[in-house]
């Protein structure tokens, strides 16, 4: 049935002609300004029902589970995170998509103990600091993690001490306590907190040059400095952002009615461990702790192509990216390349192609990229009539508009994640 309905999508579009000698608009310009409201939830990002985004501010996501942050109303500076297997969260509900799908909407799901599995982490302010306490039987290099991020939330309240005491479920068993004494002055930096976790890293690691990031919840608000190697290990909810590179003119808004410019995109080094030689049409990357996601951008455009003008668009939208190795919130940006003065330099073990693209072939070879990774069950997305609808409308007189390798492009599943974010906010 997708053939056949490609093929009608092919006799009645002439994708990329000229009517009357004008150019015609995007594919999404035309066909989804009308039909935004039918592909909201294909992505995710900020435009949720009130109520969804009030419980977002309140979850968070670690391993195989989704946390509500929760406050203790009967013990001042007293705080819980209720862990939930996500498998039981969501078991029974029907979605459309794959793992990341399943991840985010229960992050989204009313969460009822009684119900769930899982365990609890208490922490609360004592005399001398704060303790951690918990339920959990297993799972003792996540718990203690977990733990020592959230003692980090009281440190500005413990201000009367030179030396804080923490006590958190050790590694091994997380039914005991490990008790340990950090100076205070120490603790109040990102690269102080490194030795909080020091227990949990491999022993050669040198703490003092250890990337530190920010644990977040889903709002991508920070809850707490955690070590980069742990948001890995861990698949911790972190911040990062996306940059489109445009020549010669920002992609935003206020390009709806007009022909958008090409974008840049490159391909990435066959010896990346993760996704070797696969395309993306965004720059990327994981904001370090503390870090302004504005001064994020500009430090990854610099890194990756050596784009180091003030060109940076102010912040676009935000959307929400999960898979089975990669949970990140997303701010996007947009990076006007100017043919007259910029020039762009690889980062050699990151980039090892690149070039400006029409739009109108990104979009195309995005939805093919797509259509792959659906045929193979491996698109972590939304699925549905509206991502199927999408496929049709993209993939129709490829053959005819695109030729060579740009029909075979892989895109990276995440970036690809993101283009959905930004296919819908564009089309709005």
């Amino acid at each position: 049935s997708n053939t056949s309905e490609r093929k009608k999508y092919i006799s009645s579009n002439k994708i990329g002609k000229h009517k009357g000698g004008k150019p015609v608009l995007s594919l999404f310009q035309k066909r989804f300004r009308k039909q935004s409201e039918h592909i909201m939830f294909m992505a995710t990002n900020e435009v949720q029902q009130i109520p969804v985004l009030a419980r977002l501010s309140k979850r968070s996501l670690a391993s195989s589970f989704v946390i509500s942050i929760e406050d203790d109303n009967d013990l001042e500076g007293s705080f819980t995170w209720s862990c939930y297997p996500i498998d039981e969260v969501m078991a029974g509900e029907r979605f459309d998509g794959g793992v990341g799908e399943q991840v985010i909407d229960a992050m989204k799901s009313n969460l009822d103990s009684a119900e769930k599995g899982g365990f609890k982490l208490k922490c609360s302010i004592i005399d001398t600091g704060a303790i951690v306490e918990t339920d959990a039987k297993d799972d003792g290099a996540l718990v203690t993690t977990l733990s020592r991020v959230m003692v980090q939330s009281v440190f500005e309240k413990l201000s009367g001490l030179d030396d804080i005491t923490i006590k958190v479920p050790s590694v091994g068993n997380p039914s005991i306590s490990s008790t340990e004494i950090y100076s205070r002055q120490d603790l109040m930096s990102p690269s102080g907190c490194a030795p909080l976790f020091a227990s949990i890293l491999p022993p050669d690691i040198d703490l003092g040059k250890i990337e530190m990031s920010d644990m977040v919840n889903g709002d991508g608000n920070p809850i707490g400095y955690i070590p980069r190697p742990l948001v890995h290990k861990f698949n911790l909810l972190h911040r990062g952002i996306g940059i489109v590179v445009c020549r010669d003119a920002h992609l935003t808004k206020s390009a709806q009615d007009q022909i958008l410019p090409e974008v840049y995109v490159h391909q990435r080094t066959d010896t990346k461990r993760i996704f070797p030689s696969l395309y993306d049409m965004f720059v990327g990357g994981v904001a370090t702790a503390g870090e302004g996601l504005k001064m994020t951008a500009a430090r990854e455009v610099g890194e990756e192509l050596g784009l180091t003008r003030p060109s940076l668009s102010d912040e676009l939208f935000k959307c929400t990216v999960c898979t089975s190795y990669n949970r990140c919130v997303v701010t996007v940006y947009t990076y006007k390349f100017d043919s007259g003065h910029d020039r762009i330099s690889w980062q050699e073990e990151e980039v090892q192609w690149g070039d400006f693209v029409p739009y109108n072939t990104v979009e195309k070879s995005a939805a093919l990229s797509i259509d792959r990774l659906r045929q193979s069950k491996n698109w972590p997305g939304r699925d549905g009539d509206a991502l199927e609808g999408l496929v049709c409308r993209s993939v129709a007189g490829s053959e005819e508009s695109i030729g060579g390798d740009e029909f075979k492009w892989d895109y990276v599943p995440d970036g690809l994640l993101v283009w959905m974010a930004w296919i819908q906010w564009l089309s709005r």
